[in-house]
């Protein structure tokens, strides 16, 4: 992936999740970038701490997609999940000062769940097209 491409995503995943989680009031329905579909989701009460997970499984194919491209080790897999844990942090800690706006540890808790199923995906995707073109190497020679 370009790399100018992959830090204008990532620093937009990342203003994103700032921006609409430092917002005065959590109604997405009143963002108007916020697909209506989308919105309508985000706000029901029983999606109100699932949807912190959304854009950290974005963010997770993104810097996932990246790590698998540049053959990163484990380590760099780990330290890209514990950055987007700590902007999960970083937005939670944010609404503490906000009037309508909560700390809220489970919002956390779906944040880091969801890097880890982006993450995850890109790991699983890396290890099929490993294991695929092991097998394809065996069957030719």
């Amino acid at each position: 992936m370009n790399r100018v491409l992959y830090y204008f995503l990532v620093a937009l995943g990342a203003g994103l999740v700032l921006y609409l989680s430092w917002r005065s009031h959590p109604i997405m329905g009143q963002v108007w970038f916020i697909p209506k579909p989308i919105a309508h989701w985000a706000d029901q009460r029983e999606n109100d701490t699932i949807r912190t997970a959304v854009p950290f499984v974005l963010l997770g194919l993104v810097v996932g997609g990246q790590l698998a491209w540049q053959h990163q080790l484990q380590k760099h897999w780990l330290t890209a999940w514990g950055a987007l844990v700590g902007l999960v942090v970083l937005a939670e800690a944010g609404q503490h000062f906000q009037a309508d706006r909560s700390f809220d540890v489970a919002d956390i808790a779906w944040g880091a769940a969801g890097a880890a199923v982006g993450l995850g995906i890109i790991g699983a995707l890396q290890l099929v097209y490993f294991l695929l073109r092991k097998m394809g190497n065996s069957f030719s020679s």
